[in-house]
Formats: C-alpha cells, sequence, structure tokens
C-alpha cells in the first residue's frame, strides 16, 4: 500500500536513512560522539527498516499496524485503508447476452438488437480475501456457481485525482475444475474495485476477462463485495463463503 503514501514523504523518509548510512560518522562527530561510539548510528537505518517491516509488514488481525489502525480509523482516510478480511457480495455478469449471441449463431437465427439490450445481467455470488500491507496487496476469490478460485497476479492500489476515492486495480488468473464447454480450465482477468473511506466496508467496481476470447465467449461484468470479516476463518474455504452468501440472497 505504499504506492498511495505522497512521493515526497517517501522521497523525504529515504534521504533521512540513506544520510544516517553515508555519514554515520560524521554526524556523531558533530554530536560530540566517538567514532566507535557512533557504530550505533551507523546501523541505525537498519534497525528503522527492521521495524517498519515488524510494524507494517505483517497482514494478521493481531499486527501492530492493524491494532492501531483500529484505534484510530482516521488512519484508513489519511493514510491507507487497512482493506484485509473477508468480502462477499455478487456479480452482475453479461453471460446472458453472450449466451443469446451464441445460441443465435448456432441456429442461424436472427436476434434483435433491442432485446440484447434489454437482456438481463446473471448474478453470482463471490468471496474475495484481501491480505494487504504497506509492502503488498494480494487477492484470492471463490465462486458460488462453480468449483473454481483465482489469484491476482500482480494487484496495486492508487488514488484517483479527481476523487478521494482509491481504486484496487489488478490482474488474476482463474483455475476451473471440470469447465463447461463454453469455459476454459485456465484464464486471466482484471478487475477494478472502488474503496469509499465514507463506506470502508464496502468495494464496488468492474471486471472483465479472457475466458474463450477467440469465440467471442469473454464475459465482463460489475462486482458489489461487503466486508464480512477482519481474517478467514482458516475452516472455511472461499467458496463456502460464497455458498454462504448465496444462500442469504435466494433462500
Amino acid at each position: 500500500m505504499y504506492a498511495l503514501l505522497p512521493w515526497k514523504t517517501l522521497g523525504t523518509a529515504l534521504m533521512i536513512v540513506v544520510g544516517l548510512a553515508v555519514y554515520a560518522d560524521n554526524f556523531g562527530a558533530w554530536v560530540g560522539v566517538t567514532v566507535s561510539d557512533s557504530v550505533v548510528i551507523r546501523y541505525l537505518p537498519v534497525a528503522v527498516l527492521t521495524l517498519l517491516g515488524i510494524v507494517f509488514g505483517l497482514t494478521a488481525y493481531w499486527a501492530p499496524w492493524r491494532f492501531l489502525w483500529r484505534t484510530m480509523p482516521v488512519l484508513n482516510r489519511t493514510v491507507f485503508p487497512d482493506l484485509n478480511g473477508v468480502w462477499v457480495g455478487t456479480t452482475a455478469s453479461n453471460w446472458p447476452t453472450i449466451e443469446k449471441m451464441r445460441n443465435a449463431a448456432t441456429t442461424e437465427s436472427v436476434i434483435d438488437l433491442a432485446e440484447l439490450y434489454e437482456t438481463a445481467e446473471r448474478h453470482d455470488a463471490i468471496a474475495v480475501e484481501i491480505t494487504a500491507s504497506l509492502y503488498s496487496l494480494r487477492l484470492a476469490t471463490g465462486l458460488s456457481s462453480m468449483d473454481a478460485t483465482s489469484y491476482s497476479i500482480t494487484a496495486r492500489p492508487w488514488k484517483c485525482q479527481h476523487t478521494p476515492r482509491i481504486h484496487l486495480a489488478y490482474v488474476y488468473e482463474q483455475e476451473t475444475k471440470d469447465p463447461s464447454a463454453t469455459d476454459e480450465e485456465r484464464h486471466m482477468g482484471a478487475a477494478d474495485l472502488v474503496y469509499d473511506a465514507h463506506s470502508p466496508n464496502s468495494l464496488e467496481g468492474v471486471y472483465w476477462t479472457r475466458r474463450s476470447w477467440i469465440e467471442g465467449l469473454n464475459t465482463a461484468g460489475r462486482l458489489r463485495l461487503r466486508r464480512v470479516a477482519p481474517s478467514k476463518v482458516s475452516s472455511k474455504t472461499l467458496r463456502d463463503y460464497a455458498l454462504e452468501e448465496k444462500a442469504r440472497l435466494d433462500p
């Protein structure tokens, strides 16, 4: 999440650390410390970086920075948000529209463009686990509609220049067990989620896939998520969370 910090702040911190390392002896002499004692100052940058790694590099619920963020929620707006946890919600896919076009091509029938425009999206339940720290951002996903899992290959947060909202853009790879004739065993996709500090437990965005792109069956849609847990229960899979959400939406 360091990408959300101002470059001016990061540059200043880096200059201080490098300066302490390069001019340790001179600084020690300036403050009246003997050269041998200035070894302490020489290793200060290492100590600082180690401390930062311990405080901000962990992602567990008890991680020092996460405890501080829970104590002072304003840090979610002024520094960077704590996005760790399990998020559940729905996907709204354009698959019904694609399926109509595919069936029309198969039967050589005519389909009206207005009918495609008015075709309702398909809604499925989804669960996403976000693991984030100062240095990393990872996402894993489980679906209710199929036995499939996806993991982010790369993920990066970025802040909109015109609004205070934060975006999470990531590319993922999905593996599907026993794929259907219109699916693939493995495909890539991408998504862009929006985080609003005024609704810290909600995420909304869009996604698109490369699934069966040669046949024109690659899908796109919308995502709406809400955080249900600060961390995943080890005995539950993400698909379990997705199935529970599906049951809640369609009792």
